[in-house]
């Protein structure tokens, strides 16, 4: 079902994964400030822990009610999920936080790719302009020339996370229709609090810090994570992948506009960059064929 423009409003699903991007443009100073006390996975596994523990809850979901295809769907997504939020956190001790936007981009072209290596859907000539469109712009925002790009270990890591990034919005895509977005999303949560912070024990990091900020940083960004993780779930079913992809492109442009109100200073080539994504939203928007 493909989400179309309607007297000139946009539907209510587009919306909540655009406050999405709003909310991950703000957790990406928090994750790196918070990364100073506590081991990356360690951060991952109790942001999630704490997501899980409140859309438990809200939910209260009874054991009986998981459906199979919730709890292996589920299983699945939490364990790319982990992949891909534990290999950028890792990644970010080493890689400048610009370089990583960079590569992370790369989650935009890659979307399409897999939609037609795994499921054969060809995406139409307006998705691959707003690809492209969203792929120069995230370009231009990181501020990274290609020539200035080394290729080593943290970068490889990045590389890794961007590539869970683009198979988990094409499998939400395809697993959340016929699911409870609060069940699939809870057991989403649970893989992945389970699996970082039992890495993070066997890496032997730090697995806790009472200090006050990553005590609240854990405690707030568990909350959004909650939020997004059932928001995401409920808005992809009917929202295509490449489509979604597109949106989710703005989350850089919300981190540059929190960043400028913190005192960060952007070049034209990034302000131009931030106008070209906002046009591959309008664009995906179009009327034209997925």
């Amino acid at each position: 079902m493909s989400v179309r423009m309607e007297s000139g409003r946009l539907p209510s699903p587009v919306l909540v994964l655009m406050f999405m991007t709003v909310l991950w443009g703000g957790t990406f100073l928090v994750t790196r400030t918070a990364l100073h006390f506590i081991g990356p996975y360690a951060f991952v596994g109790l942001r999630f822990g704490v997501a899980a523990v409140v859309v438990a809850l809200v939910v209260r979901p009874h054991p009986a009610g998981f459906q199979r295809r919730e709890l292996i769907g589920g299983a699945v997504v939490g364990l790319v999920l982990y992949f891909g939020y534990g290999l950028q956190a890792v990644g970010l001790k080493t890689v400048a936080s610009g370089e990583s936007a960079f590569l992370t981009a790369l989650y935009v072209p890659m979307v399409p790719l897999l939609e037609f290596v795994v499921f054969r859907r060809r995406p139409g000539g307006v998705a691959l302009a707003g690809v492209v469109l969203a792929f120069v712009g995230l370009v231009l925002v990181s501020g990274v020339s290609l020539g200035h790009v080394t290729i080593g270990p943290g970068q490889w890591l990045t590389l890794g996370g961007a590539f869970a990034a683009a198979v988990e919005i094409v499998l939400i895509s395809r697993s959340s229709r016929l699911t409870d977005p609060r069940r699939i999303a809870l057991v989403q949560l649970v893989t992945v609090a389970v699996l970082s912070l039992g890495t993070e024990a066997v890496r032997g990091g730090a697995m806790v810090s009472f200090a006050w900020f990553p005590v609240l940083a854990v405690l707030g960004m568990g909350l959004v994570t909650a939020f997004i993780m059932v928001a995401q779930n409920w808005a992809q079913r009917s929202v295509p992948a490449n489509r979604a992809t597109l949106i989710y492109a703005l989350e850089p442009v919300w981190a540059g506009v929190i960043g400028a109100s913190f005192g960060e200073v952007f070049g034209v080539g990034q302000v131009v960059g931030g106008a070209m994504i906002i046009g591959s939203v309008v664009l995906s928007q179009w009327r034209g064929r997925e």
